[in-house]
């Protein structure tokens, strides 16, 4: 179950509840780091503010839901669906939203399979919009910094840019599938009327991470854990912006509710990143290793490949502007989300 410190971080944030008044919300993948967040979120929302809203919490593992859930399925606004994303979505009655964060996004998937993220991914997705062009839904969409593409410019990216992408690349199966995503909301809402709001986030974490997803902070982690020194494969210089998952769900439910979702030409997408943690992969390698509780982990150094085909090409920097204008401020430092990520494991 996700922490009271957490849950906090996220209701402080200007979110406003009233629009889930009386409302009936699904969230895909709950079992998963954002999914499992937001339906908690929820949950404790609609008991501070009697908001009478009903959660769907949908995975595929029934088992998993219950571990990563807990108690909160007992409450009677929570319930449950069981199935495969890319399988058709049927739901009795009443649905207004759907927080759609299913699919893959670990570097090991997109290594050792391309073809299954896609499908995931583009499957899913055209799952959702057909529910929701069916039920009249709203639709939250999460998508990634990567659909960017190469982004050299010192300047931060803004909603509106883009950057080359180099598509005969199995690695490009997850970026391009995301754009394509994206195109799909937007064609559903030009023909259909779906109504739809989104952010692309870069590089979020906290508890309920998986270690051995092939990300180099969670490999870095699973090192000092494990009691391992951490080693690196180049000289750590690539930065990265660095966001806890509850800062990252809090921005998630202030574009939810108070973001452009349909009847414009500006995008109905957020950037999400704390460039307050903006760090090189050394710098992360050494604050992850200084936090061994046995003071013995090191950071090292190999100039031989790395074993997974880690991002390709130059990662932007976001501009965070506009989902700041609805009121959002991160609240978690950089040492402060690590070392949260780092004892929910111990």
């Amino acid at each position: 179950m996700v922490g009271q410190r957490d849950i906090d971080i996220i209701l402080k944030n200007p979110i406003d509840w009233e629009k889930f008044r009386n409302k009936t919300v699904l969230v895909t993948a709950a079992t998963g780091r954002l999914g499992m967040y937001l339906v908690e979120a929820f949950s404790k929302a609609d008991i501070d503010w009697n908001l009478s809203l009903n959660v769907i919490a949908m995975a595929r593992n029934e088992a998993k839901l219950k571990t990563v859930l807990g108690e909160t399925l007992s409450l009677p606004n929570v319930h449950t669906l069981v199935q495969d994303i890319t399988e058709p979505l049927v739901i009795d009655g009443a649905l207004d939203y759907i927080f759609h964060t299913a699919g893959p996004a670990a570097p090991v998937d997109f290594t050792s399979a391309p073809v299954d993220t896609l499908w995931a991914h583009v499957m899913g997705t055209r799952n959702v919009l057909e529910l929701a062009k069916s039920k009249q839904s709203k639709v939250f969409y999460v998508s990634t910094v990567e659909v960017y593409g190469s982004w050299t410019d010192e300047s931060k990216i803004l909603e509106s840019d883009i950057g080359p992408m180099q598509m005969e690349t199995a690695r490009a199966c997850y970026p391009e599938a995301k754009r394509l995503c994206e195109t799909m909301l937007a064609s559903y809402e030009a023909q259909y009327g779906v109504p739809y709001v989104g952010v692309r986030m870069c590089h979020t974490f906290g508890p309920g991470i998986s270690l051995k997803d092939g990300r180099a902070f969670a490999e870095f982690m699973d090192d000092v854990l494990s009691g391992r020194d951490i080693v690196l494969h180049s000289d750590g210089s690539a930065s990265r912006t660095y966001t806890y998952v509850a800062d990252a769900v809090g921005a998630m439910l202030i574009a939810a509710t108070k973001g452009i979702d349909r009847g414009t030409e500006e995008s109905h997408f957020y950037n999400v990143a704390n460039l307050d943690n903006l760090a090189s992969i050394r710098e992360i390698a050494e604050l992850i290793a200084s936090l061994d509780p046995n003071q013995k982990a090191k950071v090292t150094f190999d100039a031989k490949a790395a074993k997974l085909k880690y991002l390709p090409f130059h990662l932007a920097i976001m501009n965070v502007d506009k989902i700041k204008a609805l009121g959002w401020q991160p609240q978690v430092g950089l040492r402060e989300a690590f070392k949260y990520t780092m004892e929910s494991f111990m």
